[in-house]
């Protein structure tokens, strides 16, 4: 006998309304309940694995305590660090390591306890400047002073995040870092906005403006090629080349029936068609 009870339920899978017929469904199908004990079985084994992780380390970390003699691998296990920064204590003399057959470093597990019975002091610029990045104030006087917080600069160059610190690290514009926070110079960052916002010439404009330039100059046969020239320098077709030349606006003067045409623009030319492998 079928039950007759229509309760209104919230799949746990999907959240949409679906009719039910028991006071316990969960799912609106058979699809959402495979789907939810899959992402509940997923998330058991991730955590399982965490805590095999998380146990390994532990096991790792007590094997590397009860040796007298480590790696440099198992030293920065020890105090917590990178194995950079213990190779930047072994080469500062703060820390002592023997190197046996040149490549194979063992520091004892004393001389590491003996650094925290006579640490090193901070030194006193290192202080100051912990004291001046702590001060409640600094983040509201960078902001509004002399820098630019990062989720400004997207607002004003219209880029994403990324863009933004390319832009500035191929400028070389300085910056502090607070925190997470990154603020870059307001100066130097209105220049470069200044110089986005120009609009760029194309190519075939700044050699229509140098032509142009060129063409005020006075003009004799002399400083000129003819067109057959130009054929051979070119190796194409004499209409073609006659459009090329004034669309760039080449400078050119006529001796009767014949063309002359500058030799410095040519020459530019075909050192620009050259580069770009046009010839």
């Amino acid at each position: 006998m079928s039950s007759k009870i229509r309760i209104k339920r919230i799949c746990a899978q999907c959240q949409q309304d679906f009719v039910a017929k028991t006071t316990v469904t969960k799912f609106c199908g058979i699809d959402c309940n495979r789907k939810y004990y899959k992402a509940v079985s997923k998330a058991q084994k991730i955590n399982q694995s965490e805590l095999e992780t998380l146990g390994f380390k532990q096991t790792l970390r007590s094997m590397v305590v009860e040796k007298d003699f480590l790696s440099v691998a198992e030293a920065a296990i020890m105090i917590g660090c990178s194995k950079a920064a213990i190779y930047k204590m072994i080469k500062l003399e703060r820390l002592k390591a023997a190197n046996f057959l040149g490549h194979l470093i063992r520091i004892r597990r004393q001389d590491i306890l003996e650094m925290f019975d006579s640490p090193s002091p901070i030194p006193i610029d290192v202080v100051k400047k912990i004291q001046e990045v702590s001060l409640p104030d600094t983040r509201k006087k960078l902001d509004s002073a002399d820098f630019y917080g990062i989720d400004e600069l997207m607002l004003l160059f219209n880029k994403s995040r990324t863009a933004i610190y390319t832009a500035f690290a191929r400028a070389r514009i300085s910056k502090i870092k607070i925190g997470k926070e990154v603020y870059f110079e307001k100066d130097a960052s209105n220049k470069l906005l200044k110089k986005y916002q120009e609009p760029r010439q194309s190519d075939l404009e700044k050699e229509r403006l140098n032509n142009q330039k060129l063409s005020e100059q006075s003009l004799n046969a002399s400083q000129c090629y003819s067109i057959d020239e130009c054929v051979k320098i070119f190796g194409k077709d004499r209409s073609l080349l006659y459009g090329i030349f004034n669309r760039r606006l080449v400078p050119k003067i006529r001796d009767g029936h014949n063309v002359l045409l500058s030799k410095k623009a040519i020459d530019r030319l075909y050192k620009t068609f050259k580069k770009e492998g046009k010839i």
